[in-house]
């Protein structure tokens, strides 16, 4: 018999070969630092198109189980995982598949740090009353 922890070690070093990275963890501030969230002129660039398809899209999207982002006060925000998705499918225009989604992720790199903060995250010393 099959030693199924085993198994699923062998198979995430076989994704881990490939290049594949597990999701990360935490919150969606650490989701927006590490550049998983773009701005519309972001998207936009990602997929070469205008903001205003990826909008629509996100309009569109957001009517179903699987929306493109979130609006945010007046100013949407693309989930870049979602975004690559529809651009290997498709969805948007009739560029497709695996290629397609290759360039959009190098054009994606360059987000990456775009919501950084300038300096350093201050964090209270160890018993102060800082709130």
């Amino acid at each position: 018999m099959a030693d199924p922890a085993r198994m699923i070690d062998q198979l995430l070093a076989m994704l881990a070969e490939l290049g594949w990275t597990p999701p990360t963890g935490g919150d969606v501030i650490e989701l927006i630092l590490a550049g998983e969230l773009l701005t519309l002129d972001q998207a936009a660039d990602v997929a070469e198109c205008s903001d205003e398809k990826i909008r629509k899209a996100c309009e569109l999207a957001a009517m179903t189980n699987r929306p493109m982002g979130v609006k945010w006060a007046t100013r949407w925000l693309v989930g870049k995982a979602r975004l690559l998705d529809d651009i290997e499918i498709g969805k948007l225009d009739s560029r497709r598949g695996v290629d397609a989604r290759r360039r959009a992720e190098e054009r994606a790199r360059k987000y990456e740090g775009w919501a950084r903060p300038q300096g350093p995250l201050k964090r209270p010393a160890p018993g102060s009353n800082a709130a």
